[in-house]
């Protein structure tokens, strides 16, 4: 295997902060953000494997809310702490870190009840940083790692934090990290444990059947399994690194993909039967849940996961959107304006069409060029309502 062919994406500075941030830190802990899809699991497990491999034992994953089913399978998930089951513990857990690593999230409004704990980290990280401190316990400038694949401000104005919008998930991220972090010389890593600098000589020595299961099912499911923003080279050469271990590739996919409850193929059909409105003059697609269709189908987070790239299946249709009623979550009521529901909604293209200037310009959201998110405070209906008015703006009318 030609290992030389994975650039070193991450510059000097964010690798040097990386590692700084490991080797100053006890207690870690790790989280992603909430709902979380199969790149955030993947990367944030996949970086827990990264940790113990480097000497780390005090490693903690976090989750703000429930997971889907068909990721509960995943290595390592059963030691996660979910928030939803054990608030007090996952609150504590994050609090009280030396550092606090967040993998496919940069910002801290993204993790549903733990918002403000969270944001208390990013304040005291920020605030470390403009006084030149250095240190952990949560008072230091390295007592933050960020690992993100979405443009963020956290991340603009903090040039050490890891963010590339144009890689395709957090996962191929980590294992960059974890790449770059096995190149260098053992004497830099002087601060960890005899068991890391044991191993850091050899070549990839974090590349353990359960990291690399980790990291293909993140790279796998945020593109959609290689349909999307999957064109770079690279992208399958860490593909074959990870197949080294042995994984079963096909095993994984049919686990996450295969794996549906009945209430969630009914739910697929019910979308495609009767929400999907189509609009051929801009070949765009557009599906809506409310609440009570969501309640009809038993649906949790998890099952209304890849329903937004089904329509770009149909012929000539090249934006997909879909949208989702929610809850409007305490850290948000006050900037909701009085809104007791929001739409999370989910933006797909093909090709050349941006989708991400109209997530991030008109619904609060943002992310990479063909797959994009946001919100809307109301209905899902007023929502919808939103984007067909803006439609002649932002989708191109060929």
């Amino acid at each position: 295997m030609n290992y030389t062919a994975i650039s070193d994406k991450i510059s000097p500075l964010q690798l040097e902060h990386a590692m700084r941030c490991i080797c100053d830190a006890r207690s870690i802990a790790i989280i992603t953000h909430q709902n979380p899809d199969g790149d955030a699991m993947g990367s944030s497990l996949a970086m827990r494997y990264l940790l113990l491999a480097l000497g780390k034992t005090e490693v903690t994953n976090i989750v703000p809310t429930s997971f889907p089913d068909f990721l509960a399978w995943l290595p390592g998930v059963d030691q996660a702490i979910q928030y939803e089951q054990t608030p007090d513990a996952a609150a504590k857990a994050l609090r009280e870190a030396d550092l606090v690593i967040c993998t496919d999230l940069a910002e801290p409004g993204r993790v549903a009840a733990l918002s403000d704990v969270l944001a208390e980290r990013f304040d005291a990280y920020k605030a470390a940083g403009d006084a030149g401190l250095s240190g952990a316990s949560g008072k230091g400038a390295n007592s933050l790692l960020i690992i993100d694949h979405h443009l963020s401000s956290a991340c603009t104005e903090q040039p050490e934090q890891i963010a590339y919008p144009d890689i395709a998930s957090a996962s191929e991220l980590v294992f960059r990290l974890a790449y770059q972090f096995s190149k260098l010389d053992r004497a830099v890593f002087e601060p960890l444990s005899s068991r890391y600098r044991a191993v850091i000589g050899s070549d990839l020595f974090f590349l353990t059947p359960e990291f690399a299961t980790c990291i293909y099912a993140g790279m796998m499911t945020d593109t959609g399994n290689f349909s999307y923003n999957s064109c770079e080279p690279e992208m399958y050469n860490i593909v074959a690194i990870l197949l080294t271990t042995g994984i079963n590739k096909d095993a994984i996919y049919d686990r996450i993909f295969n794996a549906y409850s009945a209430d969630r193929v009914r739910l697929i059909g019910y979308c495609l039967y009767h929400k999907m409105k189509l609009f051929p003059e801009f070949h765009a697609a557009l599906i809506t849940l409310n609440r009570r269709e969501m309640y009809r189908f038993n649906a949790k987070s998890g099952d209304m996961e890849g329903i937004v790239n089904m329509p770009l299946q149909i012929k000539d249709i090249y934006y997909s959107v879909f949208m989702r009623e929610d809850k409007i979550p305490p850290h948000q009521q006050a900037e909701a304006g009085g809104a007791k529901v929001k739409a999370k909604i989910s933006f797909r293209s093909q090709g050349d069409r941006p989708v991400n200037k109209l997530a991030r310009e008109v619904f609060r959201g943002g992310g990479h060029m063909n797959a994009s998110g946001g919100e809307f405070f109301g209905s899902v209906d007023e929502a919808a309502q939103k984007f067909i008015e803006i439609m002649p703006k932002y989708l191109l009318k060929e």
